[in-house]
């Protein structure tokens, strides 16, 4: 059926519309229907044309990571940020790697997923990534880029589980561990757990950062850490710690040096899970953030200190350990009680509750 309608009122006026690739156009002409007829037949051949240039135009979705949204993103990224994007971007491109941008469906995205999940990977994890296809995907279309339109859902994800830490006889047990299979981490995993500092915190900490006359560290942002906030923040240096701080220096600038004086590239997680396993714990670096949460809250029960030291909102704070407080909802009971003085209400009110 030929796209071409009377305009309603308007004698030899006609309405041409043509769809190509989900993209709609739209003229008005007076004439003749055959015309008419004539017009639409030359600029769908036209648009079509054009279409088929863009598509074969349009670069594959390996070598626009590589060649526009890679430079993009190491640019405008945190660096820690780019550190896990360039993995992500390598899965992606695994999937999409050869398909052009603009033949990405929405049953491309959905096979991904299905892969994805096959591998075992989390669904919270291949959400992350999906993150970043939109990424690229949001990227394309500012430059602009020709790229495709397709759907692109998360996958539903359980709420957290209560987080984990370890009691003190087991904190006990893993320094032991340290001591016997891993030594040189023993300073910084004693740093982790009595200041509750992020793990690429402790790696990139300099001596600089350390205030020993009022007894802090100092987080802030720089060009070998950027907190999640990147807001700077100060966190107190307990008796347990002090000691580790005040032996002979290793390096001149890096507190937590590895074995050759310079600085961890990254956490050295083979030798500490060795220790780890060693000492019968589950957990990594962070459940060391968690332990000192926990036995911060036990000893100062105060939710808004500690998201001061974490580095967290206290509304996040209150969500991650709130079940550690039993007594922090507690306090609500009752907080509000305003019962109806009048009417029906009021009658019901005294029979129940006196």
């Amino acid at each position: 059926m030929v796209p071409i309608y009377p305009k309603a009122g308007r004698r030899g006026t006609w309405r041409v519309v043509i769809s190509v690739r989900g993209k709609q156009r739209e003229w008005t002409l007076k004439g003749l229907k055959a015309e008419a007829e004539a017009f639409e037949a030359r600029k769908r051949l036209e648009l079509e044309a054009g279409e088929l240039a863009e598509v074969r135009s349009a670069p594959t979705f390996s070598a626009f990571c590589a060649t526009r949204y890679r430079p993009h993103a190491e640019m405008h990224l945190r660096a820690s940020t780019w550190k896990v994007r360039v993995y992500q971007l390598a899965t992606l491109i695994e999937h999409f790697g050869e398909l052009r941008l603009t033949s990405i469906s929405t049953d491309h995205v959905e096979a991904y997923k299905r892969r994805r999940l096959a591998d075992g990977r989390q669904p919270r994890s291949i959400n992350n990534e999906l993150a970043v296809l939109q990424a690229v995907s949001t990227y394309a279309r500012e430059i602009p880029v020709p790229i495709a339109r397709f759907a692109v859902q998360a996958l539903p994800v359980r709420g957290r589980g209560r987080v984990t830490f370890w009691s003190e006889a087991q904190v006990t047990a893993l320094y032991e561990a340290l001591e016997e299979q891993s030594p040189e981490l023993l300073p910084i995993v004693v740093c982790l757990i009595n200041t509750g500092m992020r793990k690429g915190e402790a790696l990139a900490l300099t001596w600089e950062q350390i205030d020993f006359a009022r007894g802090h560290i100092r987080i802030w942002p720089n060009e070998e850490w950027q907190p999640k906030d990147n807001e700077p923040r100060e966190v107190p240096i307990g008796e347990a710690l002090m000691p580790w701080l005040r032996r002979e220096r290793r390096s001149s600038t890096w507190v937590f040096p590895c074995s050759t004086g310079e600085r961890w590239r990254c956490w050295p997680k083979l030798q500490f899970d060795r220790a780890r396993r060693a000492a019968g714990l589950r957990g990594g670096p962070h459940t060391a953030r968690h332990t000192y949460a926990a036995h911060f809250l036990k000893a100062v029960p105060d939710m808004y200190l500690l998201s001061q030291v974490l580095g967290h909102s206290e509304t996040r704070t209150s969500k991650l350990y709130a079940h550690l407080l039993p007594e922090h909802l507690e306090r609500a009971r009752g907080a509000v009680s305003l019962v109806p003085s009048l009417g029906a209400a009021a009658a019901e009110a005294r029979r129940r509750w006196g």
